[in-house]
């Protein structure tokens, strides 16, 4: 397993191909019991909603429950290209059998990272193979994490990342804990628009999903085309020209196409456009709106032309959608 110092504050340690391999995209969930099952399926759509951010499946997984999910494996539990998480509970320190312990104990050498949760503290401890000298433990657990592991800092955070190893005191702060990850690898903007799109910090009054947030993550901070994409955001109804966008912003129409072609590789329309459909995917799967008022809200001039490139960003009609949301009962 490398050592590595997982650094949050900085994007991906670029340059770095070990340190890259601690950071891998696959992850393996092993839960203590069905119990804790609960805590898995959210770190995964912790990881689910990073994808849908990110527009890229960056991120995989699976997950183990139990005596029964380890026992349905057949060959080893993971590779060097994975993150094996361990996720136990709050109440019985997890000190598996000897039937379980060999297998776990090669999966802690082999992942890229090995990331433990609440009980699940006591796995690299009886395995004899806990390769950090620092990280979280819930109180529950202190004294007999400090008896086991003579030596041993305990961090006071609710989760520590400290050379190959992440931990997080409890089942709740798995989700943090993931998301940092996330963010040691798409960087810092990535994991503070995750967290509030998760809700596990207050939210902003700038929106944190879809394509608004993708394109402004691509402009890397370009004051002009940040501030272009946050007008377009709040003029989706009605819809604006570039040069009326460009008059606000106190620039030329050239300059600010220009911009947008380098930073985000499409023309200030295309982007317009993009983000009016995707208030109109949301429209058609949240509310009844007929297609004429939803077409109207998201600034196209007809019904006609907004099916039209409905279709060619999504590759289905937006009656589909419609009926999919709703299944089935609502007229579109």
């Amino acid at each position: 397993m490398y050592l590595e110092n997982l650094e949050t504050d900085r994007p991906a340690l670029p340059g770095m191909a070990q340190a890259k391999r601690s950071l891998a995209g696959e992850f393996v969930f092993v839960s203590q019991d069905a119990s804790v099952g609960f805590a898995a399926e959210a770190c995964i759509d912790v990881l689910r909603a990073a994808n849908r951010l990110t527009g890229r499946e960056t991120y995989g997984w699976r997950h183990l429950s139990g005596d029964e999910g380890l026992e349905a494996v057949d060959g080893p539990l993971c590779d060097a290209g994975q993150i094996l998480v361990l996720i136990g509970g709050l109440e019985r320190a997890w000190r598996p059998d000897a039937a379980r312990v060999a297998a776990l104990r090669r999966a802690i050498r082999d992942a890229a990272r090995v990331c433990v949760v609440g009980a699940a503290v006591f796995v690299p401890l009886t395995a004899g193979v806990l390769g950090t000298k620092r990280l979280a433990v819930h109180p529950n657990f202190r004294p007999g994490v400090e008896e086991l592991g003579k030596g041993l800092e305990v961090d006071e955070g609710a989760t520590c990342h400290h050379k190959a190893l992440s931990s997080a005191i409890s089942p709740a702060a798995a989700m943090r804990m993931i998301v940092e990850l996330v963010g040691a690898r798409d960087g810092e903007f990535t994991r503070s628009a995750l967290s509030r799109y998760l809700g596990l910090t207050e939210p902003e009054g700038d929106t944190v999903a879809g394509e608004h947030w993708r394109y402004k993550r691509m402009a890397q901070g370009d004051e002009v085309i940040c501030e272009a994409l946050q007008i377009m955001q709040e003029h989706l109804e009605d819809t604006l020209t570039v040069g009326q966008i460009a008059d606000l912003l106190d620039v030329s129409p050239r300059k600010l196409e220009r911009g947008f072609r380098d930073m985000l590789k499409q023309s200030p329309l295309r982007v317009y456009r993009d983000m009016r459909l995707e208030r109109a995917h949301r429209l058609l799967q949240q509310t009844p709106m007929p297609l004429g008022e939803v077409s109207v809200a998201c600034g196209f001039s007809n019904v006609t032309l907004m099916k039209k490139w409905f279709h060619r960003k999504y590759g289905e009609r937006p009656e589909a959608v419609r009926r999919h949301a709703f299944g089935g009962t609502c007229a579109a």
